[in-house]
C-alpha cells in the first residue's frame, strides 16, 4: 500500500521513511522499516505453524490413525508413531509462538499506544491468552526436570489448558485460521467420541495378581469388539484407585484362549496405590481403552530380521511380536535386561518365546538369585550383569548371517516317550546350555560341604566334590528321572574315581559330566558324538552373547560390516532393532548402533 493510502487510515499518518507498507488494520500495522521487519517475521513464524496446528491434533486422533495404519498409507507415513510427531511439534509450536508473540510486542511497543492492543482489542486479548498457557501445556511434558519432579497427573491436567489455547487461537486472527484449527479439532473430537462410546470396554473381572515388591500382571477375557491385539498398547482406568485417569500399557496375549495381559511396573503414585491394593490375587473391575496398533508394528512388519531390545516390563511388546510372527520366516531376537527376579521367572514359566531366535536374558538384580526352571530351551541363554550391547547384538547377526549354531538348530524337544537314560542325557545337555561347567562344580562343591557337616575349608570346598554332592546335582538336573538313572551316575563315578576315596576334583567331574553325556552303549556313539558337537556349539554362543570386561569398546568384533553391506538378505537395510523401556543408557548405546552400522532403530516408550 501506498504511503498517501496509507495516510487516509485512522491509525496511521503514511508510511515513514518508506514508499510504501504495511497497515490493513489497527492491529497489523507497519508503516516503518523496523516495524516491517517486526511484522514479517512475526507472519513467517504464524505461517509456519498453521500446519503444525492441524497435525498436533490429528495426532492425536487415535483410531483415524489405526485406520490409516492398516491401509497403503502407511509405506509412506508410519502412523502408529504419531506420538513422536505430536511431542516435536509441540515444541515447535512452543517456540515459534513465543517469537510470534515477542515480535508483534515489540513492534506494538514502537508505535505511540499500540502496546494498548494488547489487552483492548480481542487479537491482543486472545494472544496474550495463548502464549501465557504456552509454557503450562507444553514444557512439563517436555523438560526432563519438571517431568522427574512433577507427577504425571498434574502434567496431563496441565496440559489440558490446550483445550483453552485452541479456542483462544480460532479467535485470534482472521476467518481462515477458524477454518485451519477447526476442522481438525472437529475431527479429534468425533475420533474421540468413538474413543468413548465404541472403543472403551469394561471388564467386569479382570485379575491381578503381583509378580514380586514391583511388579504385577492384569489378565481378562477379551471383550466383544476388542479385535487382535497383537502389537498393540490400551489405556487403562481402574475405578477404584482413580475415575479420571487412564494410563497406556502393551497388552500382549495370555497363554489362556481370548485372554489378553498387562504388565505394570511401579514406578509413580497411581502404580503405587495399585500395588497397595492387590497385595493378594484378586478380581477387579477395569475399563480398557483400544486396542491401538503399537509403535512397533510397522518395522516389525517390514523386516526379516528383529533384534528386540527390552528393560523391565518393555519385554511386553516383543511377547507379542514373538506370538505374532512365530508361524512365518521373520526371526526375532530376543534380549531383556531386566532386575526384577519375579518378573523374569513369571515370564519363562509362562510364555512360548519361540525356537527359531535367541532368547538372552540379563538379570541385574541384587535382591536374590533366580529360580529357573530345569526345562529351559536351549536357544534361551540367562546371564547375570548387565549385556554389552554392540557385542551382543553383533553375536546374533553373525550367527543368523553364518547360519553357525542357528536358534532352531539349538532347539531340541525332550520327549516323554524317550528312554530314561537317553531323556537324562537330554536334560544334561541341557543343563550345559544354561550354567557352565563351573557354575555345576560350585553347585556341586556347596551342595558335598553340606553333606560333610560343613567341615570342608574354603580350599578344599573348591578342590574336590564328593558322592553325595554330585547325587544332588544330579537330583537338581534330573528331577522324576533321577531315580531311573541313579545306576548309571554311581558306575560312572565309580569309574572316574579311580584312587576309591569318594572325591573328585574339577577336571574328574567334567569327565563324569561328559561320561554321563557318552553312556555306555556303543550304538549310541554316533548321536553322542552330535550331541557333543553341539554342546561345544551351545558354549560358543553363550561366549558370543556374555559380556566381557576386556572387550574393546567400539571394536567390530565379530566383523558384521561384511554382512551388512549391500542388498543381501542380510543386509543392515534387512535388519531392525525394537527397544521398549525406560533406560536412557540403553536407547544412547541403540543410537550409537543405528548411526554405526545403518540398522533401522524403533522405539515404544510411553514416558509421557
Amino acid at each position: 500500500m501506498s504511503s498517501e493510502v496509507i495516510a487516509t487510515m485512522p491509525w496511521s499518518n503514511g508510511c515513514k521513511g518508506l514508499r510504501s507498507c504495511i497497515c490493513p488494520r489497527e492491529t497489523i500495522c507497519a508503516d516503518d522499516l523496523g516495524s516491517m521487519i517486526f511484522l514479517t517475521i512475526s507472519r513467517s513464524t504464524a505461517w509456519f505453524n498453521y500446519p503444525l496446528y492441524m497435525l498436533l491434533f490429528m495426532s492425536k486422533a487415535k483410531n483415524l490413525n489405526n485406520f490409516l495404519q492398516k491401509t497403503a498409507l502407511r509405506c509412506w507415513i508410519n502412523f502408529s508413531d504419531y506420538h513422536h510427531v505430536h511431542s516435536l511439534f509441540g515444541i515447535i509450536v512452543g517456540i515459534e509462538s513465543t517469537s510470534h508473540s515477542f515480535f508483534h510486542i515489540l513492534r506494538w511497543a514502537r508505535r505511540n499506544n499500540d502496546i494498548q492492543l494488547l489487552w483492548t482489542s480481542s487479537t491482543g486479548i486472545t494472544g496474550l491468552t495463548a502464549i501465557i498457557l504456552c509454557p503450562f501445556i507444553v514444557l512439563p511434558m517436555t523438560v526432563p526436570y519438571l517431568k522427574r519432579r512433577m507427577s504425571f497427573e498434574w502434567r496431563k491436567g496441565l496440559h489440558y489448558f490446550s483445550i483453552v489455547w485452541c479456542a483462544a487461537l480460532m479467535c485470534h486472527a482472521p476467518e481462515r485460521i477458524f477454518w485451519l484449527i477447526g476442522i481438525p479439532v472437529f475431527i479429534y473430537s468425533a475420533d474421540k467420541m468413538v474413543e468413548i462410546f465404541f472403543r472403551t470396554h469394561l471388564v467386569e473381572s479382570a485379575h491381578f495378581q503381583r509378580l514380586g515388591d514391583t511388579s504385577c500382571i492384569i489378565s481378562f477375557e477379551n471383550p466383544p469388539g476388542f479385535g487382535k491385539q497383537n502389537s498393540a498398547y490400551v489405556y487403562l482406568m481402574l475405578p477404584w484407585i482413580s475415575k479420571c485417569q487412564f494410563h497406556a500399557f502393551t497388552v500382549f496375549p495370555c497363554t489362556k484362549p481370548n485372554h489378553s495381559s498387562i504388565c505394570i511396573h511401579k514406578c509413580g503414585d497411581w502404580t503405587q496405590k495399585l500395588m497397595n491394593a492387590i497385595s493378594t490375587p484378586a478380581h477387579k473391575p477395569a475399563f480398557i481403552v483400544g486396542p491401538f496398533l503399537s509403535p512397533f508394528s510397522s518395522p516389525a512388519m517390514d523386516s526379516e530380521n528383529l533384534v528386540a531390545v527390552a528393560s523391565g516390563i518393555g519385554v511386553t511388546p516383543a511377547i507379542s511380536l514373538i506370538k505374532q510372527y512365530s508361524s512365518t520366516s521373520r526371526r526375532l531376537n530376543l534380549l531383556w535386561i531386566c532386575r526384577d527376579p519375579g518378573l523374569i521367572e513369571h515370564f519363562l514359566q509362562n510364555v512360548q518365546f519361540g525356537s527359531d531366535g535367541y532368547t538372552l536374558i540379563y538379570y541385574t538384580g541384587k535382591e536374590r538369585s533366580l529360580i529357573l526352571r530345569d526345562d529351559l530351551p536351549p536357544n534361551i541363554f540367562v546371564f547375570n550383569g548387565r549385556p554389552n550391547l554392540e557385542r551382543t547384538i553383533g553375536g546374533i547377526i553373525v550367527s543368523v548371517a553364518t547360519g553357525e549354531g542357528l536358534p532352531e538348530q539349538l532347539h531340541k524337544k525332550v520327549l516323554t516317550r524317550t528312554p530314561a537314560e537317553m531323556r537324562a542325557k537330554l536334560l544334561l545337555e541341557k543343563a550345559l546350555s544354561i550354567y557352565t561347567v563351573d557354575q555345576l562344580y560350585g553347585y556341586t562343591a556347596k551342595a558335598s560341604s553340606y553333606y560333610d557337616g560343613g567341615l570342608q575349608t574354603a580350599l578344599a570346598l573348591v578342590a574336590a566334590v564328593n558322592y553325595p554332592g554330585i547325587l544332588s546335582t544330579m537330583k537338581h538336573l534330573l528331577g522324576d528321572d533321577f531315580e531311573l538313572v541313579v545306576d548309571s551316575i554311581t558306575k560312572n563315578f565309580e569309574k572316574i574315581d579311580t584312587n576309591g576315596d569318594g572325591r573328585m576334583d574339577r577336571d574328574q567331574f567334567e569327565d563324569f559330566f561328559y561320561l554321563m553325556l557318552v553312556g555306555s552303549n556303543v550304538q549310541e556313539e554316533p548321536s553322542i558324538a552330535n550331541v557333543k558337537q553341539w554342546l561345544h556349539v551351545m558354549s560358543s554362543c553363550r561366549d558370543m552373547f556374555e559380556s566381557k570386561s576386556d572387550a574393546e569398546q567400539g571394536k567390530d568384533e565379530f566383523g558384521i560390516k561384511k554382512h551388512l553391506q549391500g542388498d543381501g538378505k542380510f543386509s543392515a537395510r534387512n535388519w531392525n532393532m525394537l527397544y521398549c523401556g525406560g533406560s536412557q543408557p540403553v536407547l544412547d548405546q541403540l543410537n550409537a548402533l543405528e548411526r554405526k552400522f545403518g540398522i533401522g532403530l524403533s522405539v515404544e516408550k510411553f514416558d509421557w
